[in-house]
């Protein structure tokens, strides 16, 4: 191999490195985002808002908050950032909900309660406070409407129809999660008898349909 050859493999060589580093850098940046952005789930789970500091975070997902506030700016931007992401994974759980399908339908939307029922309802005690707080829950609102009209869009009358708005809010109403709070935590009913109550009713709102 002449010294021009070798040259240019060295320099392959050096170049290919370059880019394992490169992306093994990328891969590992990546991952620390995933996993503050998880910590922070797991913490909203169990504290309020307010309670949730950098430190717990960058202590939970192994990271420093150096580290947290360079990918983040803020735990304002980390919250967000979390919201945008659906870090939570509430939108992919309820997407497994079948249109028309309500019984399996409710059973998806009760086990998120169960899941993320109380954190909602801290960040719902701090909404007035905190502008973060009320951008989480109204992105909540937001996607629950949007899943109500699509899980009981064969219930409800064409968009455009007069009555669509009224009809789309029963159905909201009737499997909102203050509904979950007052059976679950309030009256210390079961997850059968809260079940059994959003059935009820949303199978009240059916029959009202049909008839």
């Amino acid at each position: 191999m002449n010294k021009f050859n070798v040259y240019f493999t060295d320099m392959k060589s050096q170049s290919s490195k370059r880019t394992y580093r490169m992306t093994a850098r990328a891969k590992k940046a990546s991952e620390n985002e995933i996993n503050i952005m998880k910590a922070a789930v797991e913490l909203w789970v169990d504290f309020s808002i307010q309670d949730i500091t950098l430190e717990k975070v960058a202590e939970k997902s192994g990271v420093t908050v150096r580290t947290i506030l360079r990918k983040f700016g803020s735990k304002e931007g980390l919250i967000e950032a979390c919201v945008e992401n659906d870090t939570a994974s509430r939108r992919n759980s309820r997407d497994l909900a079948v249109t028309g399908e309500y019984k399996n339908a409710l059973d998806i939307l009760l086990q998120d309660y169960e899941k993320l029922g109380d954190a909602s309802f801290r960040t719902l005690a701090v909404e007035k406070e905190l502008p973060i707080a009320r951008k989480i829950l109204n992105r909540g609102r937001k996607s629950h409407r949007e899943w109500c009209a699509r899980i009981f869009s064969t219930d409800l009358p064409e968009v455009n129809a007069p009555d669509y708005e009224h009809k789309l809010l029963t159905f909201i109403t009737a499997t909102e999660f203050y509904l979950w709070k007052l059976l679950r935590r309030d009256l210390g009913k079961s997850y059968e008898e809260t079940f059994e109550v959003f059935k009820s009713l949303v199978e009240g709102l059916i029959q009202r349909k049909i008839t």
